[in-house]
């Protein structure tokens, strides 16, 4: 007889009620089915409410990718609400970050034409009201602010997608809520590796009132920014009114490390439950909706060729998070002089584990017998800059390029300078006074570790020249020079860097 779940005899909270199948069928229906299976689609929408709808629209990639939301779900969603619930206004939102990219991709995507259709008013965060909002004892910032609809609508509905991330392992309802934060405060967020700090504070201001994650097509591995080569079509729907509960369903549905941190806090601030033991399931079990998807960590070993082999012994996303995210500068295998085994969490090796000459052990959880394999850098989590810097005095890393640039650097006056951005050893080496690292700045690429970041650079500066309409008779190469190469001479940054001051002054 199979063993029950243990069920707390004496609950202290609320129980999490989450429907779980596959995307299956039409859309209308399979989200009918979600909603009858959860009390129907009235009980969580009364007449004459304001609906707001957010769905995912990162950095405006189609859908096929897994990283922006099927406009067909957000309509189907649409047309179940005005069939069922006689709501008042309704309104679908979003904010990809950057300029007008938000305007675009609603185009680009079909949002325009279905609200148009469908009478919803369309709403781009990027250039919405906000109002600011003071958090009490907020984990990162002490006023927020944020969209001033969110706060005003009577019902908030998110639509993430099923994915990976490399800082906070899944990215779905709480994260989804990303978009609402500023521009600035987005970028502050990155720099600072308080993703999750960030997202408390968001959802403590308003979290989701229901989420349907459309895991039909989902993203594994590294996803969003400029990483969306790893779709997963997995055919899962995820839907129900606890985003925690969600969150934490979607985790264990992938087969990912369940200790996230955020969603552990969420459930202390009271948002929603991270223990199963308090979550209802609702269609399918999550061991049959189980689909395994490919980490970060794993998506890193294979972007480097295996030079670099993380071990994740049960961490939780504190360190992870470190471990995982300070290696975007180094997943080019050409920059890689060899190879480094890198070991985060309380766990054990397994007794087939082979490590490298150079090993990497991070966190105080590290077991005490394995920090005399490598190099150890203790903390909770550890210092991003001690991590960096480890990495590079181990001459892991190859940094040839950077010299090379430097000694250009030293040859030249800062204000001659001002106008360029020169990247080298998968780092920015030297920005000048005049460089705001923007789509139309200068930029100077040494090195075949770029090739990567140049092809994205591009592509963003393609679009941003297309919007300001000057795409006919600019491109986005007049602002980018490339030296491809492993051995790159003091004479070829020269001629590079002589190509775009004519290229500024034509």
């Amino acid at each position: 007889m199979p063993e029950l779940r243990k069920v707390p005899l004496q609950p202290i909270k609320p129980f999490s009620d989450i429907y779980i199948s596959t995307g299956n069928g039409l859309i209308k229906s399979v989200l009918k089915r979600g909603f009858d299976a959860l009390g129907g689609i009235e009980k969580f929408i009364k007449p004459s409410q304001s609906v707001l709808i957010k769905p995912n629209l990162t950095a405006a990639v189609d859908p096929i990718t897994g990283g922006t939301t099927d406009v067909r779900l957000a309509a189907a969603l649409v047309e179940l609400i005005r069939e069922h619930c006689n709501p008042g206004k309704i309104y679908c939102g979003e904010n990809t970050l950057t300029g007008d990219m938000t305007r675009k991709a609603f185009e680009k995507y079909g949002y325009v034409d279905m609200c148009e259709h469908y009478g919803v008013e369309l709403v781009d965060f990027t250039y919405a009201e906000r109002v600011d909002v003071d958090i009490s004892d907020a984990m990162y910032v002490n006023t927020v602010s944020f969209p001033k609809l969110v706060l005003d609508v009577d019902v908030f509905i998110t639509l993430p997608l099923l994915k990976n991330h490399d800082t906070v392992c899944v990215t779905a309802a709480i994260k989804n809520s990303f978009g609402l934060a500023s521009a600035d405060l987005r970028k502050k967020t990155h720099r600072d590796f308080a993703i999750e700090q960030c997202l408390i504070d968001l959802a403590r201001i308003r979290k989701p009132d229901f989420t349907i994650v459309d895991g039909r097509i989902g993203m594994e591995g590294i996803a969003g920014g400029t990483y969306f080569d790893h779709p997963r079509f997995a055919n899962r729907m995820v839907m129900g009114a606890d985003p925690v509960a969600v969150d934490v369903v979607c985790t264990h549905i992938m087969q990912q490390n369940p200790r996230v941190r955020y969603l552990q806090w969420a459930d202390d601030y009271g948002l929603g439950n991270c223990n199963l033991d308090y979550i209802n399931i609702h269609g399918m079990s999550i061991e049959q909706a189980a689909v395994p998807f490919m980490t970060p960590a794993e998506q890193i070993e294979e972007m480097t060729a295996g030079k670099i082999h993380l071990h994740d012994l049960g961490s939780c996303s504190r360190c992870r998070a470190v471990a995982q995210g300070t290696l975007h500068r180094f997943t080019s295998p050409e920059s890689l002089i060899k190879s480094v085994d890198i070991i985060y969490g309380p766990g054990t090796l397994s007794k087939d584990t082979e490590l490298g000459d150079s090993c990497i052990l991070v966190g105080d959880c590290i077991q005490q017998k394995y920090r005399n394999l490598g190099q150890f850098i203790p903390g909770c989590p550890m210092n991003r800059e001690d991590y960096f810097n480890t990495l590079t005095s181990m001459n892991i890393v190859c940094s040839k390029c950077e010299q090379t640039v430097l000694e250009f650097v030293k040859q030249h006056s800062l204000e001659e300078l001002s106008f360029i951005r020169i990247l080298a050893s998968n780092k920015t080496v030297f920005q000048g006074s005049d460089n705001e690292s923007g789509t139309t700045d200068y930029l100077l690429a040494v090195g075949d570790c770029q090739k990567r970041y140049v092809g994205y650079h591009l592509e963003r500066t393609h679009e941003e020249l297309k919007e300001m309409g000057l795409s006919d008779s600019v491109t986005a190469d007049n602002f980018v020079v490339f030296i491809g190469g492993h051995e790159i001479t003091l004479e070829q940054i020269e001629s590079a860097f002589e190509e775009l001051k004519r290229r500024r002054d034509a």
